[in-house]
């Protein structure tokens, strides 16, 4: 393969490939606000300038393709002087307004700053000032921290396909603006967020909440929908922030819906039932989990047949314990907007799914029946197993003669059920979804259960005895 030389490293590249990308696998970051790997190159920040031995200018590594043989300097006096001069340009009009930004501690401009920077500033004239600017129900805009690096329009027209961002204005007046004044559209305006280097586009339902250096990740998978998207939940003191998405070029590639990125609030939900509760009588009650499992190896013995209904965002491995507790029963699979995943299909564009579970065609190929089929009234005892957002039939446990729910519950959804055992939500436990495309993917636990809640094979762990006489 052909090969180019990045400050005396030899790195292969593939015909085609530009500097920036090609440097960074010699883990050589260059400096960049403009560009972005999945969209347009515009090389409109002028930062990542750097020398190509035999050419007299500097020329940008975003939109400079490799050539065999070409030997590329980041870090000669000439590139630095430049590089710096570039940053101060960036930072004339761009407020200290670090100590409350959200972008403090991931910001590129904070980073950038510091590596290549000069450590003061020429500017002495009034800083340009604007007001905040509502963009819709997900995106805060501060345009006094704008760079114009434009990542913001090119992501609406390219990812969001909604042609809704426009610059207007020239030079030191430049402002960057939805057409009209109009709120964002889109269904992934949260992304702009993710695109955005400093911190003039920040999300209303993060924006002010922690402060990013306190938060933990972990790797985990979005349960809004079949299309499995990675993402990256940050959390702390077991409470989850922010769902971001994590780079999978075969499944998500860097994004993710709103519908994904919002849907974790059920999770802290007050109304979330968080302790085992017997509702046999007219008084709600709660239980300890050796009194749960009493109650429910009781409902188990005298049931001689037993339904499942499982939303399909259990797991894999929830299906196989469900599978070894229960195996007499019959087991339905249920979820939102599809009877059987035959039925799923694209809903736009780029991710979203018409069924708005992340695991139908896991439970599918465990030998699940349809929802379609499933009748409370054919079965002495049913149980319902709910998991995550794909929430069961309202009231369809009134129809059953028994029933026990297992998993996520609220006290909205207790009407008919006899008894409940809360398990983990998604982001609770480890496990792994099968998406749409049919590929496995595993994820991580990333916060603690709440309350009294329990990894669901635990609970079936201790009624296997009780299940096994069932028949």
């Amino acid at each position: 393969m052909p090969n180019i030389v990045v400050d005396g490293v030899q790195v292969e590249f593939k015909p085609g490939e530009k500097i920036i990308d090609v440097a960074a696998r010699a883990k050589n970051v260059i400096p960049r606000y403009c560009y972005h790997e999945g969209l347009s190159i515009v090389a409109q920040c002028r930062m990542c300038l750097v020398e190509i031995e035999g050419q007299k200018k500097l020329v940008t590594a975003c939109s400079t393709p490799c050539t065999d043989g070409m030997k590329v300097n980041t870090t000669t006096d000439r590139v630095k002087k430049s590089v710096a001069g570039v940053q101060e340009f960036l930072l004339a009009n761009h407020p200290l307004d670090c100590p409350i930004c959200d972008q403090a501690g991931e910001c590129s401009l904070q980073e950038n700053s510091y590596k290549h920077g000069n450590e003061d500033t020429r500017f002495d004239f009034f800083r340009r000032t604007y007001i905040d600017v509502d963009m819709g129900p997900s995106i805060k805009k501060n345009m006094n921290r704008c760079i114009h690096c434009t990542r913001c329009i090119r992501y609406c027209d390219e990812v969001g396909q909604i042609h809704e961002m426009i610059a207007e204005q020239r030079g030191n007046n430049t402002a960057i603006v939805t057409i009209d004044d109009k709120p964002l559209q889109t269904a992934y305006a949260g992304g702009l967020a993710d695109v955005c280097p400093v911190g003039s586009l920040t999300t209303k339902d993060f924006r002010f909440k922690k402060r990013v250096w306190y938060l933990k990740t972990a790797a985990s998978i979005c349960d809004g929908c079949s299309q499995g998207c990675n993402i990256t939940v940050s959390h702390d003191a077991g409470l989850i922030y922010r769902l971001e998405p994590r780079e999978n070029q075969e499944v998500n590639k860097w994004w993710m819906c709103d519908e994904g990125r919002y849907g974790f609030h059920h999770v802290h939900s007050p109304s979330r039932v968080m302790s085992p509760t017997d509702l046999r009588t007219s008084e709600m009650k709660s239980l300890n989990w050796s009194e749960a499992s009493n109650a429910a190896r009781e409902l188990l013995k005298s049931a001689r047949s037993i339904g499942l209904l499982v939303a399909a965002d259990a797991t894999l491995e929830e299906v196989v314990a469900l599978k070894k507790s229960f195996p007499q029963a019959e087991f339905f699979s249920f979820s939102i907007g599809v009877d059987k995943s035959e039925d799923d299909k694209a809903t736009d564009h780029l991710l979203r799914r018409k069924d708005k579970s992340p695991n139908l065609r896991g439970l599918e190929e465990a030998g699940f029946k349809p929802f379609s089929s499933f009748d409370p009234k054919n079965f002495d005892l049913c149980v319902f197993v709910s998991a995550g957002k794909v929430r069961l039939p309202y009231g369809i446990a009134k129809l059953a003669k028994k029933s026990i729910g297992m998993g996520l519950f609220f006290k909205e959804e207790l009407t008919g059920l006899n008894l409940v055992l809360p398990a983990c939500s998604t982001y609770e436990k480890a496990g792994t979804f099968v998406n749409q495309q049919g590929k496995k993917q595993c994820f991580a636990a990333a916060v603690q259960p709440v309350g009294m809640s329990r990894p669901l094979e635990n609970i079936l762990s201790a009624l296997s005895d009780g299940a096994r006489k069932v028949g």
